[in-house]
């Protein structure tokens, strides 16, 4: 039986969120290789450049979620399309002006990276808006299943494009994927939802409050308090192991690199996997259920890494790719459930905020865990970090505890009859 479809708009936002997806991995491996063949930049100067690049994500998220708020969604992300696809044709303008050096590719960076925060917040927001309660669930898998897709397509295209094309002309062809992605959202429909209310006082004060009134609900809500803490928890362990997995990988197994990629491509795999089959595990067991189970099972798949080293050679390298893969998958499945979530919970009018609160929350714990992974790894030994990583992943649904109560079961996952897939 056919399911129901999800419509045009969504369909419209899908392929804008899907393409627009695909330029940001397409930058994140380009725009540093660029530096580096090009400008013959060494590892400090790349880090700082990848600094640039992630550092607006946590700064302006709180901003952006105001914007959001505030003003035409569908305006905003067509205008973050635009900026980003005029930021990165200014690339090969300055090479071909022989003026193209690092200084110029860290701001541009930093741009880019703030117009990315504001459409990553931007299409969470708007989302909700283009489907049915009852459909959010379906909606965040497949937004899940494009951007396994395109991280996988934009990081190999990224470097392929540096490679035939030499160095900054390899960015014309994201630019052009940021006009494509602006061309779908422009054809959405105009919105006509509530506009979030304005403090009175001056423009700067009314920016402070109405952050706050986001981040004020997400502390007022019992359900979303417990989710947020839960992916929060997760988050800063799961970044945690980050340093200690690839020492783990090359020092103490001493895997060959081909091993070590087929590692990484597990994950890929396991997150197109989960997408795949999120919608269903949710509406079979229910969100509550969900929530609980992928989260604490995707925490205990991650022990099955440190236990490897009892495994020689390539037995190694397959119960880690393994783990990687379901661990991934639950990940996912996850992330489309507490998104649908999240959604039935915000009013309408403070989806951007909301969204924006959460999202600077976990970058932040993504920053910290990994500089403490990375301490840790330097004092202790990188299997012991990975088990402690693994054994906070597990106990993140713990924070879950308070979803007992006060969670809207039926509407998030409810399918009509008429709905298969």
């Amino acid at each position: 039986m056919r399911g129901r479809t999800l419509g045009p708009a969504f369909r419209d936002l899908w392929a804008a969120q899907g393409v627009s997806q695909f330029g940001a991995n397409v930058t994140v491996v380009a725009l540093p290789l660029v530096a580096a063949v090009t400008l013959h930049a060494d590892g400090l100067r790349l880090g700082l450049l990848t600094a640039a690049g992630t550092l607006p994500h946590l700064l302006v998220s709180p901003f952006a979620g105001v914007w959001v708020d505030r003003h035409s969604r569908r305006a905003l992300l067509v205008g973050a399309d635009l900026a980003r696809a005029a930021l990165l044709l200014a690339v090969p303008v300055a090479a071909v002006c022989q003026v193209l050096s690092l200084p110029l590719l860290v701001v541009l960076a930093l741009l880019i990276g703030a117009q990315g925060a504001v459409s990553d917040v931007g299409y969470s927001a708007l989302l909700p808006t283009l489907v049915a309660r009852e459909d959010l669930v379906r909606a965040n898998a497949r937004f899940e299943l494009s951007a396994s897709g395109a991280t996988v397509l934009g990081s190999s295209a990224g470097g392929a494009a540096v490679q035939l094309l030499t160095g900054p002309w390899a960015l014309l062809g994201n630019a052009v994927a940021y006009l494509v992605s602006a061309a779908f959202t422009w054809r959405l429909p105009r919105e006509d939802r509530p506009r979030a209310p304005r403090a009175a006082g001056s423009a700067g004060t009314d920016v402070w409050r109405e952050m706050r009134a986001g981040a004020a609900y997400v502390v007022g809500s019992p359900p979303l308090r417990a989710v947020t803490g839960a992916t929060t928890v997760f988050n800063l362990f799961l970044f945690v192991c980050e340093p200690a997995l690839l020492l783990f990988l090359t020092r103490t197994l001493a895997l060959p690199g081909s091993w070590i990629g087929a590692v990484f491509a597990a994950s890929g795999a396991g997150a197109g996997a989960g997408a795949l089959v999120a919608s269903g595990v949710a509406r079979r067991f229910g969100a509550r259920a969900t929530l609980w189970g992928s989260l604490g099972a995707a925490g205990a798949a991650g022990l099955a890494v440190p236990a490897a080293v009892q495994v020689p050679g390539a037995g190694a390298a397959a119960v880690i790719a393994g783990s990687h893969f379901v661990t991934s998958a639950l990940v996912i499945v996850f992330n489309v459930t507490q998104r649908a979530v999240r959604a039935t919970l915000t009013p309408p009018e403070l989806y951007g905020r909301v969204n924006a609160s959460i999202r600077t929350l976990v970058l932040g714990v993504a920053s910290s865990g990994g500089l403490l992974g990375g301490w840790l790894t330097h004092r202790t030994s990188a299997q012991a970090v990975l088990l402690v990583g693994a054994v906070g992943m597990t106990c993140a649904c713990a924070f879950l505890l308070p979803l007992r109560r006060g969670l809207p079961e039926g509407g998030i996952v409810r399918v009509s009859a008429k709905a298969g897939r």
